[in-house]
């Protein structure tokens, strides 16, 4: 068991946005594959749950198509479901319908999950906002697969919490529904390339998957890479009660590992 997790079983439940007409094999909504990852990282006394939302029936690229994602309606029932299954915290495990109106919609989106669930909550997109915190980090790079209107949403918002934003790349998009098979690696390999900093990039949007993959993309990057699943997981993880003292999972968990245990972030940051 990590150093600081509770030696009580604690439950994280997750809200995600599903396709009823073509459904994808998303990482985040796979109770078991997150569970053992779970496992892998000695955190054997947390269990994930994940409830499923539908989507609305607009062209995926379509403004109303992210908005009809945050129908409160849904988020309030889907949170209540995972309240009353007894989870610890609640997060909305979508990157694009939480940063769409910007920080205080963010803000009220979370408030909304917690008064429903009555436990701590929060959103792919708060908790990207957590881990920066956490690093220190005012100015990022994004990597992402929007389209160029929702992706200027999300450096509005990352902009209103203070984050500045130096490149905006995006991603070769698949036919819909499937970004979860876009080339991560070829696509950090591409716009690396390009670019001299070690500023963070980001990933956004839950359905690609990456957990297993984050030491890979940062060899690929030579930069630390934040992604969309990595920091829902961790931020759920944290309003539960548990400290996930991780360090095999990219330079944002070594750098909380380092923090919990006081040290500086020193090298967990750094790549070589």
């Amino acid at each position: 068991m990590s150093a600081g997790a509770s030696k009580s079983v604690k439950k994280i439940g997750a809200i995600v946005p599903v396709s009823t007409r073509n459904p994808i094999p998303f990482e985040i909504i796979d109770d078991a594959l997150i569970s053992n990852w779970l496992v892998e990282q000695h955190l054997a006394n947390v269990e994930y749950n994940s409830v499923q939302t539908p989507e609305p029936d607009t062209e995926i690229y379509d403004f109303r198509y992210y908005e009809g994602l945050a129908d409160e309606s849904l988020l309030r029932a889907a949170a209540l479901k995972l309240g009353e299954a007894g989870c610890n915290s609640v997060v909305w495990g979508c990157t694009s319908a939480s940063f769409l109106k910007g920080l205080d919609y963010a803000r009220n989106q979370a408030r909304l999950l917690a008064e429903s669930a009555g436990v701590p909550a929060t959103s792919t997109s708060i908790a990207f906002l957590a881990a920066l915190d956490i690093l220190g980090s005012t100015k990022v790079d994004v990597l992402l697969p929007y389209s160029p209107e929702i992706a200027e949403k999300l450096v509005i918002f990352l902009s209103e919490a203070g984050i500045s934003v130096g490149s905006v790349w995006h991603m070769k998009a698949p036919a819909r529904g499937s970004f979860f098979e876009i080339d991560i690696e070829s696509e950090l390999a591409r716009v690396s390339s390009t670019l001299s900093s070690h500023d963070p990039i980001l990933l956004p949007c839950t359905a690609i998957s990456s957990l297993a993959r984050i030491e890979i993309l940062e060899n690929v990057s030579g930069r630390p890479i934040i992604t969309a699943n990595l920091v829902t997981i961790w931020h759920a993880l944290v309003l539960a009660g548990v400290k996930p003292s991780i360090t095999g999972a990219g330079s944002f968990l070594r750098a909380y590992a380092r923090q919990l245990a006081g040290l500086p972030l020193g090298r967990a940051l750094k790549r070589s």
